[in-house]
């Protein structure tokens, strides 16, 4: 391809006949010369039709057409700009970039650019993204970046407080998933009404950009059901995931059933090209599953965070420690119940073990819940002194992920008492608490610590790079929130080493690291500890 930029002309030389007759056939203005030669005026249109057709084409947002706002202090990155241009190049595609490769900018640079080619009020764009970063990452983002040259509005509340604002046709309408659904009806079938019927035939919202797009990851779900009505037949759909498989290669089905109907293949089929069964409930995935998969989900872009920042290692130690006595007796009690439902023949289904996990994190972290869901505090000495020397091991700041509320509220408690400046975010914060506490933990000299459920920080949030140190006090169920989690430490603003301590007492709490380390699944975990007696 040659871009002639004084006639602004893309020209394509010596094609094949079959290949320049497609063309011709799709691009109206498109002249074909000297026999086997095609000329095609630069239009966005024209561009985009090239690409779908599989031809390279010069970036369409440049230098010299766009000015690319970004706050005081910075600069556009060369593959930020790689992103924008194949994201309004490619109308319904996946950004696959790696959290802290700044896709949330480079999105919003594309969706600026594509505004300025139609008449005022004619393109808008509705966000869909997790709740808990619609404020802090995009809110902020748009704020920041754009010094009020386009407006924003949170669509939270009630159904008719959402319409109102709605109704005010601000340049980016940002919402959470299930607030797309808000009046839809799921009883018989999906029934598009009120707010999510408005939303959906709202023409002037051409573009839907998906963050953390794993929301909707499983096609049989209502949500996503209801996204392919509201928001999966707009013109433009990009879907941000840095992690589209956190579990198993079907974990994207939904994301590529809402994009592109998945080309046609059913779950079914897709499981079976991607997985191997190996029991009546337990599922692998292929050697080349993950790969298989990612096929789903193109057009795609991708930068690693190593290919684009060249920051402090980040390496992962596993401090083992001792159960105390009650956790000893605890532990055997629960290894004896899974034995003698496992030697009445009883099925263990996978909701089944999932609870037997989650008891033994209860046990293993210090805080039991009984069947009437009471809290029991249990002697975790021994952790708590390891939490303590790794502290203690670094004079910055300190990030530890707790997947358990009573502990959360455990730890805060014990720091507290030691004159640590702790600070919390977990589901029990209000949402527009969060962005302060973070700001606290940011720039508070005296606050060291902080102390989370990684499903509330494992997205959007950048401000961690204030830490070097990052504590797993438990294990979690969610590679994703693994991953997540610590790439916010390890990110572009990261002036130190890092490092990822995982706390663990027994060889099944090893085993669920390891499984988050290769992105295994869960599926089995307890049964195989129990017939090998790890715990």
């Amino acid at each position: 391809m040659i871009f002639d930029q004084v006639h602004n002309v893309l020209v394509y030389p010596a094609l094949a006949r079959g290949t320049s007759d497609l063309i011709l056939q799709y691009i109206p203005e498109a002249r074909s010369f000297n026999g086997s030669s095609v000329g095609v005026p630069r239009t966005l249109r024209n561009s985009q039709v090239l690409r779908w057709l599989g031809h390279p084409v010069a970036p369409i947002i440049t230098e010299q057409n766009y000015d690319w706002p970004i706050e005081p202090g910075r600069s556009p990155l060369p593959h930020q700009k790689i992103y924008a241009n194949f994201q309004a190049l490619h109308p319904r595609c996946f950004n696959l970039g790696d959290p802290g490769t700044m896709k949330t900018l480079s999105s919003l640079w594309a969706a600026d650019w594509l505004m300025k080619q139609h008449p005022p009020g004619e393109f808008r764009v509705l966000i869909v993204c997790p709740l808990t970063i619609i404020e802090t990452v995009w809110g902020t983002a748009i704020f920041r970046n754009f010094l009020g040259r386009r407006s924003f509005e949170i669509l939270h509340g009630t159904s008719e407080k959402r319409r109102k604002l709605l109704a005010r046709k601000p340049d980016f309408a940002l919402i959470n998933f299930d607030g797309v659904g808000v009046d839809a009806h799921t009883r018989k079938g999906i029934t598009l009404d009120g707010f999510s019927k408005e939303l959906a035939e709202r023409e002037d919202i051409k573009l839907v950009i998906v963050d953390e797009a794993r929301g909707y990851g499983d096609a049989s779900t209502n949500r996503n059901k209801i996204a392919r009505q509201v928001i999966g037949r707009k013109p433009y759909l990009w879907q941000l995931s840095g992690s589209p498989t956190p579990n198993k290669p079907t974990d994207c089905y939904g994301m590529a059933k809402l994009c592109n109907n998945a080309f046609g293949k059913s779950f079914q089929t897709f499981q079976q090209d991607t997985m191997i069964k190996v029991s009546n409930f337990v599922w692998k995935p292929k050697k080349d599953g993950y790969e298989v998969a990612r096929r789903l989900l193109v057009p795609a872009v991708r930068f690693t965070l190593d290919e684009i920042w060249q920051g402090p290692p980040q390496t992962i130690q596993q401090r083992e420690v001792e159960l105390s006595e009650p956790q000893r007796r605890a532990m055997a009690e629960l290894k004896r119940d899974l034995q003698i439902m496992m030697e009445s023949g009883h099925v263990i289904d996978a909701i089944n073990e999932a609870a037997y996990r989650q008891k033994l994190l209860q046990i293993s972290l210090g805080a039991i819940y009984d069947r009437q869901h009471r809290e029991h505090l249990i002697d975790s000495t021994p952790r708590l002194k390891e939490l303590e020397q790794i502290i203690s091991s670094t004079q910055r700041k300190v990030v530890i992920f707790v997947p358990l509320t009573s502990v959360i509220h455990l730890l805060y408690k014990h720091l507290s008492k030691k004159k640590y400046g702790c600070v919390v975010i977990n589901g029990e914060v209000p949402q527009k608490q969060r962005a302060g506490i973070i700001r606290q933990f940011a720039e508070d000299e005296n606050t060291r610590i902080m102390i989370t459920d990684p499903g509330t920080t494992a997205h959007g949030v950048n401000e961690f790079v204030v830490a070097d140190t990052g504590v797993w006090y438990g294990g979690v169920d969610k590679a994703d929130h693994w991953k997540q989690g610590n790439d916010r430490i390890r990110r572009p603003g990261q002036k130190y080493p890092s490092v990822i301590f995982q706390i663990v007492s027994n060889q099944t709490e090893k085993e669920i690291f390891k499984r988050l380390e290769t992105n295994t699944s869960m599926q089995g975990l307890m049964l195989e500890a129990v017939k090998r007696g790890d715990f």
